[in-house]
Order: C-alpha cells, then sequence, then structure tokens
C-alpha cells in the first residue's frame, strides 16, 4: 500500500488544528466530566461520517477474529467486528480527551496514573553500557502516553515520527511537557545522522513500526496474513547494534495506564533476512498485545493489501 492510500484512510474530516485547540481548550475549561461528554457525543457523530475509517477498522477486527476465533461464524464474526469498530471509535475520542488533558495546562501529577510492567529492568541494564535502544510502539492505546511513561522514569527520550500537520501543535506540547525531545524524518535530510548519534550517546528512540509511510517495507505474518510493516526501525537497529523494546501504553479507564515494555527483539545478523527475522519477531509481538487490547487499536487504515 502506498503512501497516498494510507493518507486517505487516515486523514480524519475533523483532524484539523482549530478542532484540536477547541478540544484543548474545553478539556482545560471545563470541568473534565462535561469535557468528556462532549467528546463522546463528537466522535459518536463523527463515526457515522468516517465510512473509509469504520470500513477500515471492520476488516482490521475482523481478521483478528479470524486468527484468534476460528470457530466463530462468518455471520457472527461480521456481527463482533461491528460492534468492535464502534468501540475502538469511541475509545478513539477517549485517547483525544486525554491526549489534549496532556497537552494542556492542567497538572498531571494525580490527573494521570502511569503504571509500569515488564522488562523495564533489562532496558536500565542496556542504558548501563552507554548506549541507547529502540523502544517500538504501535497505535494501540496511547503510545503519546508511553513517552511520558518512560521520560517519568527519567530516561532520556526522542520521539522519532513523521510530521502530523493538524496535530503537530499538540504533540510538540505533550512531548515539551514530557521532556521528551522530536526527530522528524520526513523533513531533515541529516535526521539519521542525529538519530545515529543519540542512540551513541544512551538516548532511548520512541518509534511507531506497525505502518509503513512509504515504500520501504517487508511483509511479515500478522494475524495469519502478510502485512507490510517498515524495514527503518529494525535496520536502524542493526546498524547501531542496539536491541528493541516493544512497548504499549494501555489503559482500561481513562486516564488509567499501563506502560508495558516487553523482552528485546535483537537483530542478529546482517541483510534484508536478518531485517525480517526481526521484524517478524515484532509483528508477533504486536499480534499478541493487539489481540489482548483490541478495543484499543487505533489502526484506522488497512492492515492487508487486500480484504
Amino acid at each position: 500500500m502506498n503512501d497516498g492510500a494510507l493518507w486517505k484512510h487516515s486523514r480524519h474530516f475533523l483532524n484539523l488544528r482549530p478542532v484540536y485547540a477547541l478540544g484543548e481548550w474545553i478539556l482545560d475549561s471545563m470541568p473534565l466530566f462535561i469535557g468528556y461528554s462532549v467528546t463522546r457525543f463528537v466522535t459518536e457523530a463523527a463515526y457515522h461520517f468516517s465510512p473509509n475509517i469504520v470500513s477500515a477498522l471492520r476488516i482490521n477486527v475482523g481478521q483478528a477474529l479470524r486468527a484468534t476465533q476460528p470457530e466463530l461464524s462468518e455471520k457472527e464474526r461480521e456481527k463482533r467486528a461491528r460492534k468492535m469498530a464502534h468501540r475502538i471509535f469511541m475509545n478513539r475520542g477517549v485517547w483525544f480527551a486525554d491526549l489534549s488533558l496532556l497537552a494542556g495546562r492542567r497538572q498531571v501529577s494525580g490527573l494521570f496514573r502511569f503504571d509500569r510492567s515488564g522488562a523495564w529492568k533489562a532496558l536500565e541494564r542496556q542504558l548501563a553500557t552507554g548506549k541507547g535502544a529502540i523502544v517500538a510502539s504501535a497505535h494501540l492505546g496511547n503510545w503519546h502516553g508511553g513517552g511520558f511513561a518512560i521520560a517519568m522514569a527519567g530516561v532520556p527520550v526522542r520521539v522519532v515520527m513523521y510530521k502530523n500537520h493538524a496535530g503537530g501543535i499538540m504533540d510538540r506540547k505533550v512531548a515539551r511537557r514530557a521532556g521528551v525531545r522530536q526527530t522528524f524524518i520526513d523533513s531533515d535530510p541529516m535526521a539519521m545522522m542525529e538519530i545515529l548519534k543519540a542512540l551513541n550517546q544512551g538516548e532511548v528512540l520512541a518509534m511507531l513500526v506497525d505502518k509503513p509511510w512509504d515504500s520501504r517495507s517487508l511483509e511479515v505474518p500478522f494475524f495469519g496474513r502478510p502485512s507490510p510493516f517498515p524495514v527503518g526501525p529494525v535496520r536502524l537497529a542493526r546498524l547501531a547494534g542496539v536491541p528493541i523494546f516493544p512497548a504499549f501504553c494501555t489503559w482500561s479507564r481513562p486516564r488509567e495506564y499501563v506502560a508495558t515494555l516487553c523482552d528485546p527483539v535483537v537483530v542478529s545478523g546482517d541483510g534484508e533476512e536478518a531485517e525480517r527475522g526481526a521484524l517478524t519477531a515484532l509483528a508477533k509481538v504486536i499480534e499478541k498485545q493487539v489481540a489482548a487490547n483490541l478495543s484499543v487499536w487505533f489502526n484506522f487504515t488497512p492492515a492487508w493489501s487486500t480484504p
């Protein structure tokens, strides 16, 4: 799938700077129950005017159910996929409200809770070597909150990302409050040198690895079918000689998160086969986490080339 097709599905008609600014103002200025109620109302309305996104959600959820619950009939699978797509869309509204609060003026301490689980000690051991690591996440839960959780643990974090021209101001506010650096790989020809330098100086690079925004990708198994994943993160890990920690920040209630670091993936060897092996391992971890947290899987683009 090419870049244009991805943006066609992921760009929402509410993905506008004034909308982000209004949401932030509402969450900052009104009691939280009003802010979240307004968000739910707008999200419900948006659901009915977002056919491309809803279709992509149903396809993605349907394939996940097909792989994890093969005993379901086609009719029952479609029914569950339809209900889950609506739930995911509504949860994305909660994600937006939480993100608005993280970007706003309210005190984060006491308002948000970030618990930690998993391989945090392994990350500490890696950083003790003097070199950094890559933290690889997916469009699952609140990935911005994951950066917050890592930074709150005293770990130097740099987010590597493409620019979101509508939500960029909010992204920068969240990063600034968390003390997280940002490197935009679609606008700076020297970004790769900056990234490698950061790894060699002991920084943690946080990256989303479940969507290839250009042609540099490899297809690996994901919920029983080949799906394209970006090569960049595993190639960078191979060149820098650092491990990749799959990481996810999920929640069951607004503003209460669990930041999970999974066991590291190491790119062993050279060339495409080594990169494919690491991508396959990453996809397997992401698949497991998505299956366990399906209602907050915010992948609004088709994860496979064909239905």
